[in-house]
């Protein structure tokens, strides 16, 4: 498909109407469509300058305003942006030639106007060129202004490096923490600038990033030129200039402030926990105190009903202090490793009950599972009146000789952050009649409670003897977070 003719408005400088009849059809000849003027005074010539021609084709010869004078009148007006051609005999070609000094885009012997076509369009594309090119050189000079601006009114230390170590840049910040501008250190290496040791930790860091072509994030001690020194938390980047040049880019920030921060927040929370611990170690010590005292009343008592309930009372207390004696051991004094708890609470109570472990056998089955004090204490206390329940009823004397008597303490998840507590037993079991939940017996009065406190469910479930479970949804206390206080309502 043949191409459209670009339409263009041209105005000739000629006096002879033949002579412009064999310039247009050149044009058209070059697929250009033109809309001419043509003047030969200085007078027309200026008022058709009005019109913005897109292009001037003017003839040295012409009497009344030769091409010389025509240029001149257009550069006075300041419109050097419209090409200008000259046409020229070959006896005036040293004054055309001289006119392409002074502006002209082009000129052609008029005896070879055969180029006339490629010469406007090539006239036509250079004043684009030029455009694009100063749009570009503009846009440059502002790319460079704006990154230097930025760099040097940025509060983070900047620097550039060549593969092999040696600076190429470094904003004001690195000048007023190095005390070195970018003319004394340009060039130069990390052992011309730092103390041998400096040189060569920062020269690793350096080339470590260049030979895996990845980034790296170090903090790093940086000298000032006071001589202190600081932390800086420095990123380090491999990247290519624009002639594909492989080089090392790299930012630091001062985090002084931040590691004075972290140093005192650290602080703080080692006082927290050794303060907890005191806490925990002195509650531990009132209710031991609380589970003597009951203990020795038990003692005194003759009535055996009553002796027995502050002794039931007493192993409680016992197992709440054991829970504040694990934490104050922990590490972690407002998280309990309760599968620790759970086996150290069961052998307690076998030690107390004085169980044989030839006649009756212990068996653990325990997930590794955290519990904060809010829900260590009451699941805590459930455990302990399961167990109880078991020791005292699931083996009367007559199975006592039993060697398979066992009783199971299972901990484990039930899916998702739901912990399962189960305590079973392969003795005597419950009466079928029995209703656990209508029981006015504490004990199980106390687990229906506490279940409810966890927001968890007690469950009787099937086996060969007795099995409870407690299910309920872990909740970990956020760190700092207070212990609510435990209440049987």
């Amino acid at each position: 498909m043949a191409e459209l003719a670009t339409s263009i408005r041209v105005l000739i400088v000629r006096d002879d109407s033949e002579d412009v009849e064999v310039t247009i059809h050149e044009l058209r000849r070059a697929d250009f469509q033109p809309v001419w003027l043509r003047v030969d005074t200085e007078s027309e010539y200026i008022a058709r300058l009005a019109w913005r021609p897109d292009v001037i084709l003017a003839d040295c010869n012409v009497p009344l305003l030769g091409a010389p004078r025509a240029l001149e009148l257009l550069r006075q007006r300041h419109l050097d942006s419209i090409p200008f051609i000259v046409l020229s005999e070959a006896a005036c070609e040293d004054a055309a030639l001289a006119m392409l000094d002074e502006g002209a885009a082009d000129y052609l012997l008029k005896d070879r106007l055969a180029r006339l076509g490629p010469a406007v369009k090539r006239a036509l594309a250079e004043p684009k060129l030029r455009d694009d090119l100063r749009r570009a050189e503009q846009s440059l000079r502002a790319s460079d202004v704006r990154f230097s601006s930025f760099m040097n009114n940025s509060q983070t230390l900047a620097f550039i490096k060549d593969p092999e170590g040696r600076i190429l840049y470094i904003n004001n910040t690195c000048e007023q923490i190095w005390g070195m501008t970018l003319a004394d250190c340009f060039g130069k290496t990390n052992r011309q600038l730092w103390p041998s040791e400096v040189a060569d930790r920062l020269g690793a860091n350096d080339t470590a990033v260049i030979e895996r072509d990845e980034s790296s994030q170090l903090v790093e001690e940086v000298s000032l030129r006071n001589g202190r020194t600081v932390p800086m938390l420095t990123f380090r980047f491999p990247f290519a200039d624009g002639d594909g040049r492989r080089l090392l880019g790299g930012v630091s920030v001062d985090i002084s402030e931040q590691v004075r921060t972290q140093k005192a927040l650290s602080a703080a929370l080692a006082a927290k926990e050794l303060l907890l611990k005191e806490v925990h170690h002195r509650v531990k010590n009132n209710l031991q105190i609380i589970s003597s005292l009951l203990s020795m009343q038990a003692d005194s008592l003759q009535d055996l009903a009553a002796a027995r309930a502050l002794h039931d009372s007493q192993e409680r207390v016992q197992c709440m202090a054991l829970i504040h004696e694990r934490l104050h051991l922990d590490a972690e004094p407002d998280r309990l490793d309760f599968r620790e708890y759970a086996a150290k609470l069961a052998r307690d109570l076998f030690y107390s009950y004085g169980v044989n472990s030839d006649r009756i056998r212990l068996r653990f089955e325990l997930e590794p599972i955290s519990l904060g004090l809010n829900q260590a204490i009451p699941c805590g206390l459930i455990l302990n009146e399961l167990l109880t329940n078991s020791l005292k009823y699931a083996f009367p004397n007559e199975r006592a000789n039993a060697r398979e008597a066992e009783i199971l303490v299972k901990l484990s998840w039930a899916g998702g952050e739901s912990v399962k507590l189960t305590v079973a037993d392969n003795g005597v079991g419950l009466p079928a009649a029995f209703d656990w939940k209508d029981s006015q017996t504490l004990g199980l009065r106390i687990m229906t409670i506490l279940g409810r406190q966890l927001d968890g469910t007690v469950r009787r479930e099937a086996g060969a003897g007795t099995v409870f479970s407690l299910t309920f949804p872990r909740t970990l206390l956020p760190e700092g977070a207070p212990v609510p206080a435990q209440t049987l309502n």
